[in-house]
């Protein structure tokens, strides 16, 4: 029976009397997952309905006991779903082992601590040659090395090796072999086992086998070997403008072999500067200033020299040692102004004399700039630069000058846009409300603001919402209501979010309460009337539900949304049906075979973490579409890829359903009210895995575990093996510094970045900044997230030119476009995160 055949007939006859005995979810059964990265799983109704279909007299009672195991695990039992299993295996021991419960007892009894069981069982499982012998074979070699003893371990990974088909679990068992021969310090084993990888065509399996093998080769005496790894691994970079870790374990190993026979002061220039472009991109300053001084003193007159100073400066800047990176930026800007280095050393030279609060230096610096520099590209950003130096410092007057030169000098052109936009924050900070709606209703004629793709740009969005605000100071409600409801409000539309709660909070306000009261019914009332005019009635079904602060006004507006849904076809999903996978019913004694098919075996012991891995290696994703449902007939690409990606999001792979779920969503308006689609669909786009990590190191650090998730979905979409351009780290994305400064308060001595990679270090340690950001900026939400991106020193800076501590007045001054879409993304994230997990994570203690 192959992983897509099902019993369709007998699932449609048992239907009814198997949902009299389950209680449902959704329409799926919730049962513990194990090993501890998604906390549940769900079952589909079409493997319930067959695990409980009778087979023989006989089998009557293994069904009974398998109705138990599965209502334990509904209730989240673990000792009793253990017990339950225990108990199956003990009264019929031979159908317990040819449906591979042994297996699934081994996995839970491992996440349950019990290795003595866990590892019986797994034996059990190679004893019999299972299907799932390799699997329990790399189980029992986890346990080995868990227990500290390596060299059972390796034996372990010998078998597991022997037994296994080509392919990448294998190449995994090969690599773990060398790093456990690595660890016992057993050199020549290490490069004698990993030599089968140094030529896989598994890029990362193949420089990880590099650089042990390098390291190795350097431990045994073997200098020569050594250094013609490291340069191997430097030189065959797969993109030269990231080098990743192993190039920069590379660099360091060269230099530690150079620095061992003195041979640093010999380095050619082109080795100077390939090693100090890595460690620069690692942001491994220390080490590149060490490579970039020496290009310095040992080749005066060559043009290499001011792009070493530059570099040298722009380190420091990065490290926030603003005076120390003036000396190098000064001397790039007065000893080579012709180098293709001096602008940018003029550029962050004005830089770090803001961020020193030398406020007249940096104007001067930005003068100097325009003067030296008039064909610089986006030359508006200099002037823009020194609006909000001058407005930083508070001084108002001078700012507002240098806005009308900037609409002078570039008028007709984005800069005068920009400028203006400048005025209007200006404004802002002064509680100048009528200057506000003045500089929005001017800005809303611009077709072009800038946006997130330009420095201090803004949106139609933005300006709106700024401008009703502004009205809402000056107590010209209506017209505030009018603005906020003209912005979308959407699951990516921030200003839309903001402008939503800022109607909720008039709701509230006894001042404002009866005019929103009498908004929301009036529009409820038109809602009604429209139904028969399908999008009219979703429109003001919308804005009903934007204004709604009772109940049962929610609910008639969101009744009214979901059949406007059904009848206008963009706000339909596509109709996506589960494909069959894996083996459907129990076998039996009289079954001729054992099963064969390790997909189909993990899927039936609803064990997805690895189903779905294991289905990946015989369908590969473009073969997809050839697979065949129990009908004969192939199943849609959009419903196989469905079906992984549920499956995914099942067994904690939530990487691979984000990426279904944003592919599915795509078509979608906006504004499609998220809790009105079906839960699977929006758990795809905003998956909750790690729920074990969140909740141990998040709440008793103050910080919501859903910020968390909304910042790792949009750090890397949950992928853990994630590097940045930045050299950031693991799914929360760390750069070297700040992991080294959460190390230190964690009191973690020996911490390695490549920590980062596993996911629970990843949590805490996001937990940990999360909370350190949240002391400097309390209750201020898109702060810290502004801090996470963006750095706490520029996110104090805006705020302070704010004059602010509302998000609605600091967020318009954020200066990093990447930041400002940071924030709008993380921000809505949470929202949606909010929605779908109220009862999950409940209210954090103050």
């Amino acid at each position: 029976m192959t992983f897509l055949t099902c019993h369709l007939l007998l699932v449609t006859c048992y239907s009814s009397l198997v949902t009299r005995h389950l209680s449902l979810v959704s329409g799926h059964l919730i049962i513990p997952y194990v090993q501890g990265k998604a906390k549940f799983i769900l079952l589909t109704p079409a493997f319930l309905i067959a695990s409980f279909l009778p087979f023989s007299v006989k089998a009557q009672t293994v069904q009974d006991r398998h109705q138990q195991i599965r209502a334990a695990m509904e209730a989240r039992d673990l000792p009793q779903s253990i017990q339950q299993l225990r108990a199956l295996q003990n009264a019929e021991p031979r159908l317990f082992a040819i449906n591979n419960y042994d297996y699934l007892l081994a996995r839970l009894s491992e996440q349950n601590g019990d290795n003595a069981v866990a590892q019986a069982n797994y034996q059990a499982v190679l004893v019999r040659n299972s299907a799932l012998a390799g699997h329990a074979q790399w189980h029992l070699a986890q346990l080995a090395r868990s227990s500290g003893d390596l060299v059972l371990e390796r034996e372990q990974l010998r078998r597991f090796i022997a037994s296994a088909p080509p392919g990448a679990q294998r190449e995994t068992g090969i690599l773990r072999l060398g790093e456990s021969f690595w660890e016992s310090s057993d050199y020549s084993g290490t490069i004698a086992s990993l030599r089968p990888l140094l030529t896989s065509k598994n890029v990362p399996l193949a420089r990880a086998a590099m650089n042990l093998s390098a390291q190795a080769f350097e431990r045994s005496g073997k200098p020569a070997e050594a250094r013609s790894w490291f340069n191997r691994l430097l030189f065959e970079m797969p993109d030269a403008a990231r080098p990743d870790d192993f190039a920069l374990a590379a660099v360091r190993g060269l230099d530690a072999l150079d620095a061992s026979v003195g041979g640093l002061a010999q380095l050619s220039e082109a080795d100077r500067l390939l090693r100090a472009s890595v460690y620069q991109f690692n942001r491994d300053f220390e080490a590149a200033r060490k490579h970039y001084q020496s290009i310095v003193e040992h080749s005066a007159g060559k043009p290499t020299v001011p792009n070493a100073v530059y570099q040298t400066g722009r380190g420091f800047y990065q490290q926030g040692q603003y005076d120390e990176a003036l000396k190098h930026l000064q001397r790039v800007v007065q000893e080579f102004p012709e180098s293709s280095s001096a602008r940018d050393a003029l550029s962050f030279t004005a830089g770090a004399y803001n961020r020193l609060k030398r406020t007249d230096d940096a104007v001067a610096a930005y003068k100097q700039f325009i003067n030296r520099y008039p064909d610089a590209p986006n030359p508006e950003r200099t002037y823009i630069n020194i609006v909000d130096a001058l407005h930083e410092a508070g001084r108002h007057k001078e700012a507002l000058d240098w806005v009308q030169q900037t609409r002078s000098r570039f008028a007709g052109q984005l800069g005068a846009t920009l400028g203006l936009f400048a005025q209007l924050r200006i404004h802002l900070a002064q509680a100048d409300w009528s200057a506000v709606v003045a500089d929005a209703e001017r800005l809303k004629q611009f077709s072009d603001l800038g946006g997130t793709r330009v420095p201090s740009g803004t949106s139609q969005a933005e300006v709106t919402f700024l401008q009703a605000f502004a009205l809402e100071q000056l107590g010209r409600t209506s017209e505030a209501i009018d603005l906020y409801l003209s912005i979308p409000d959407g699951r990516n539309d921030y200003y839309g979010q903001l402008a939503t709660a800022r109607l909720q909070g008039m709701a509230a306000d006894p001042k404002s309460q009866a005019g929103l009261k009498s908004r929301e019914q009036a529009q409820l009332a038109a809602a009604r009337q429209l139904k028969s005019e399908p999008d009219k009635a979703r429109s003001a079904a919308s804005a009903a539900l934007r204004l709604s602060t009772s109940p049962e006004s929610r609910t008639e507006a969101l009744g009214i949304l979901k059949e406007a849904y059904r009848s206008l076809p963009a706000y339909s999903f596509p109709v996506l049906n589960l494909v069959p996978l894996g083996r459907l019913t129990p076998i039996n004694e009289s079954s001729s075979s054992a099963p064969t098919q390790i997909a189909d075996e993990l899927f039936f012991l609803a064990l997805y973490d690895e189903a779905v891995p294991a289905l990946a290696e015989i369908i590969p994703r473009p073969l997809q579409a050839e697979a065949t449902s129990p009908t004969g007939a192939a199943p849609s690409p959009a419903n196989m890829n469905y079906t992984i990606a549920l499956f995914s999001l099942r067994g904690g792979l939530a990487n691979r359903a984000v990426r279904f779920g944003e592919t599915l969503w795509r078509p979608l308006p906006g504004d499609y009210v998220l809790e009105l689609a079906p839960r699977e669909f929006a758990e795809l786009l905003y998956p909750a895995p790690y729920r074990e990590s969140l909740m141990k190191h998040a709440p008793a650090r103050g910080v919501d575990p859903r910020l968390v998730l909304a910042i790792a979905r949009q750090e890397s979409r949950f992928m853990f093996e994630a590097k940045s351009v930045a050299a950031a780290r693991g799914m929360m994305q760390f750069i070297p510094e700040t992991a080294n400064d959460m190390a230190r308060q964690l009191g973690k001595t020996s911490f390695v970045q490549d920590e980062l990679y596993a996911p629970d270090t990843a949590i805490l340690f996001g937990a940990q900044y999360l909370s350190g950001l949240f002391k400097q900026f309390p209750g201020q939400t898109e702060a810290v997230a502004a801090a996470y991106n963006g750095g706490p020193d520029n996110v104090a800076r805006w705020i302070g030119r704010s004059r602010s501590s509302e998000p609605e007045r600091y967020v318009p001054e954020i200066g990093f476009t990447q930041t400002k879409d940071y924030v709008f993304k993380v921000m809505t994230n949470l929202r949606a995160y909010q929605q779908l997990y109220p009862q999950l994570y409940g209210q954090l203690q103050e």
